[in-house]
């Protein structure tokens, strides 16, 4: 089979997170519709899209490259790895043949075809409503996600909402901004209406309504929508379901998972044999991949700065942040879970909300943001300080950075502010305005052939 664009159709993998699921052949072999009959089959599909955010493409190592060092938190030193594919990333310089974009972009896409066909097929069968229900927000949740992802990174994408054949596939366009987010929205306003609040068990970590929502509120926020922001994030800001840490380093312990700031987080498992555990995040023995103006943007006596400070891992030649530290397992890899959502985020990204609809000086915009800042060990804002509405949001943003580090965010709350070009400009570097999104992999241009229907980014 010629292999075909957006990895849709060629072979899918679905490896649970168990890593005890079988392949799945292409969609137009029969196994596919006989695979998908009972209520274990789709936790064991649900289960293998959860494994594609685990993906060494994804949360499991490149968004550290794709997302976060494309920002002005993380320097590559290490032009000479890789051909310097990471490198030129970092120094906005990637050609668009970069490999690891690529892989990137298929490992969405395969994704999304996973939760596709769950949501293609589900509705078909006989079982309990409920169960099914989860099941379905589940799936819905990680497309929501993970094309939230994609039209960050690359603006228009192929919007594919079914599982969908070869000859379809050919025909799919790079949809507009705008019906991609609608999309987005849809999943999630599902997703936090069929899925549980928690779990028990084995099932602790899966996503959650709370989950959903608060991501709907960051997808809100990103569009500037920010009357919608305040409705789906005023709940979760306000009650008792989520809370910060009294000590913020106890967030990211790998002995305190599953604690009670994070809404989600893709988890990890270090030291088996099927393969779920990830290597050091940030990890480098080439200088300190902490770019200086980060660390200098904390204010005296703040306890986040620590959790930037570089730390030997034993056994290793590299050393990693603190924030990501997990000493390595007989097998060379570590366990730390990624906070893809955690309660600090949800706070801030209201404060931010509530500030756009309408300043008000020491008002609740101020409460969640003070509420951050406090944990942290800094004083708290007031109205003298941020007088006005624009101040009160060049704090925010500010805020985000010094809390969210490493997180991926710092580049996507760059783009959505306008700020990218003069926060890099920082860093000594001069980024061109047209790569606040990167180039569609050649490798889809050349597919699909099509500069009217499929054209490659501007300035690429």
């Amino acid at each position: 089979m010629k292999k075909i664009a957006l990895f849709l159709t060629a072979f899918v993998g679905l490896t649970a997170c168990q890593k005890d699921f079988l392949d799945l052949k292409p969609l137009s072999q029969p196994n596919v519709d006989n695979f998908y009959k009972t209520a274990t089959d789709f936790n064991n599909a649900v289960n293998g899209a959860y494994d594609a955010l685990q993906s060494s493409n994804q949360y499991g190592n490149d968004y550290n490259t794709v997302i976060e060092a494309r920002g002005d938190n993380v320097l590559d030193n290490d032009p000479s790895s890789s051909s310097g594919l990471r490198y030129n990333i970092d120094r906005f310089i990637e050609p668009t043949t970069n490999t690891v974009l690529r892989d990137t972009w298929g490992s969405l896409y395969t994704g999304i075809n996973r939760c596709n066909l769950i949501l293609d097929k589900i509705d078909g069968i006989t079982m309990d409503a409920t169960l099914k229900a989860r099941y379905k927000g589940e799936a819905q949740f990680i497309r929501a996600l993970s094309y939230f992802n994609l039209v960050r990174l690359w603006g228009k994408v192929p919007l594919v909402l079914t599982a969908g054949t070869t000859t379809e596939a050919r025909s799919y366009i790079r949809n507009e901004v705008a019906d991609i987010y609608t999309a987005i929205e849809k999943d999630l306003i599902a997703a936090a209406a069929g899925l549980p609040a928690s779990y028990t068990g084995n099932d602790i970590g899966r996503a959650t309504s709370g989950a959903a929502t608060g991501l709907l509120g960051k997808v809100y926020v990103t569009e500037k929508k920010y009357d919608l922001a305040v409705s789906a994030l005023t709940n979760l800001a306000n009650g008792t379901t989520y809370q910060l840490l009294p000590n913020i380093a106890d967030v990211f312990s790998v002995t305190n998972k599953n604690n009670a700031e994070l809404l989600f987080s893709v988890k990890f498992k270090k030291g088996g044999t099927i393969g779920e555990g990830h290597g050091s995040w940030f990890g480098t023995s080439i200088g300190d991949p902490i770019e200086p103006s980060l660390r200098a943007a904390y204010p005296a006596g703040d306890k986040r700065l620590p959790l930037t400070v570089m730390v030997p891992v034993p056994t290793s030649i590299n050393a990693v942040p603190r924030k990501f530290y997990d000493e390595l397992s007989s097998t060379s890899d570590v366990g730390n879970d990624f906070p893809v959502l955690r309660y600090a985020d949800v706070l801030l990204l209201y404060a931010e909300a509530l500030n756009q609809v309408g300043y008000q000086a020491d008002g609740e915009a101020f409460k969640a943001l003070n509420r951050v800042r406090t944990r942290a060990g800094v004083a708290a804002y007031t109205s003298a300080q941020l007088a006005t509405k624009e101040a009160f949001q060049t704090a925010i943003i500010n805020e985000r950075r010094l809390e969210l580090a490493l997180e991926s965010d710092r580049w996507f709350d760059l783009i959505r502010t306008g700020t990218a070009v003069a926060a890099i400009k920082v860093t000594g570097i001069t980024m061109p305005d047209y790569r606040v999104v990167y180039p569609i992999p050649q490798s889809e241009i050349d597919v699909y052939n099509n500069k009217t229907s499929f054209p490659q980014n501007q300035g690429y």
